[in-house]
């Protein structure tokens, strides 16, 4: 008969998901893992695989989270204010996308640049998919109701507010304040705004 564990996986993702989120991947040992997660070595390997596979949970739960949760209004039949909205909330205290430390998503591609690994590249990319996609889908909703230009091409915009979302992470990560990147989301709102016709 199996030993009961004497841990509860699903509590040891969640701060192992803000443990690295602070610290990053590489830059957190083993040692220091153990103490803010409270797993042990044996339990980080055959539960987890090692490091590297906790890290990959714990990516894959912040992932999900963001994606049924802070991304769920713009999959409802959302539009460009439901684009806005998630804009907003990268740079607004008590939201779960909003983080002085950036992005657990960002930082884990800035860091894989290094680490080359295929399995952290596909989790990223996962969540970058997804956020293009609902950004996507509002904005051809809001050209399907004629509030926006149908001269828009909304798959190629989408990549951009992608490439734009990623660049306010950064902005709030090198601050080290969730406000870092606000000037950038103005500036993104505005243009957003500007695309509605009367």
């Amino acid at each position: 008969m199996a030993r009961p564990k004497g841990y509860d996986p699903e509590e040891i993702v969640k701060r192992a998901t803000h443990a690295f989120w602070q610290h990053g991947y590489q830059a957190l040992g083993v040692r220091e893992l153990e103490r803010l997660t409270g797993l042990n070595q044996f339990a980080l390997r055959s539960e987890f695989g090692g490091k590297e596979g906790l890290y990959l949970a714990a990516l894959n739960f912040y992932s999900e989270q963001a994606i049924s949760i802070a991304m769920e209004p713009m999959r409802d039949g959302g539009g460009v204010p439901e684009i806005i909205a998630f804009l907003r909330s990268l740079i607004t205290d008590g939201s779960m996308t909003s983080s002085p430390h950036g992005c657990l998503v960002v930082n884990t591609g800035i860091e894989n640049a290094r680490v080359g690994s295929a399995d952290l590249d596909k989790a990223a990319r996962h969540y970058w998919n997804a956020l293009e996609n609902c950004f996507e889908a509002c904005l051809q909703n809001a050209i399907d109701a004629e509030k926006i230009s149908s001269s828009i091409d909304a798959k190629t915009y989408a990549k951009g507010l992608v490439s734009a979302v990623m660049g306010v992470h950064a902005q709030n990560r090198l601050e080290g304040k969730n406000t870092g990147g606000r000037h950038l989301v103005d500036l993104l709102c505005k243009q957003l705004t500007s695309l509605e016709t009367s």
